[in-house]
């Protein structure tokens, strides 16, 4: 009798152990997707007294407009810079510049 028991107690951890060993572990993946616009503002500047110095700026904006699997991408940007620059007390200032244009981006290799 103690030995059916003990059969059969060692068929059900062994078939249990098998099931548990099938079964997959969650995946839980809580990270949102990186964002689909990027911003960035830059300022410099430099001086040698009061009657010389440079200063400028500049604002650049993307949006991914495309997001393939594969991490392809189409990316609509756009920029504006302007400076100014005094020379023995006079000041040059330039029209601001821009520009907007559309790229695409095909990652290549397996560093991805």
């Amino acid at each position: 009798m103690a030995r059916t028991v003990t059969l059969a107690l060692l068929l059900a951890l062994s078939v249990l152990a098998v099931c548990s060993a099938q079964r997959r572990r969650f995946n839980f993946n809580f990270q949102p997707p990186p964002p689909r616009h990027r911003f960035s503002v830059e300022a410099e500047g430099g001086a040698r007294g009061r009657r010389n110095f440079n200063v400028g700026g500049s604002v650049r904006g993307e949006y991914d407009v495309y997001r393939g699997r594969d991490g392809t991408r189409v990316v609509a940007s756009g920029g504006v810079a302007h400076g100014a620059t005094r020379i023995d007390g006079t000041t040059y200032k330039g029209r601001p510049q821009a520009g907007v244009g559309i790229g695409v981006e095909i990652p290549i290799g397996k560093g991805r």
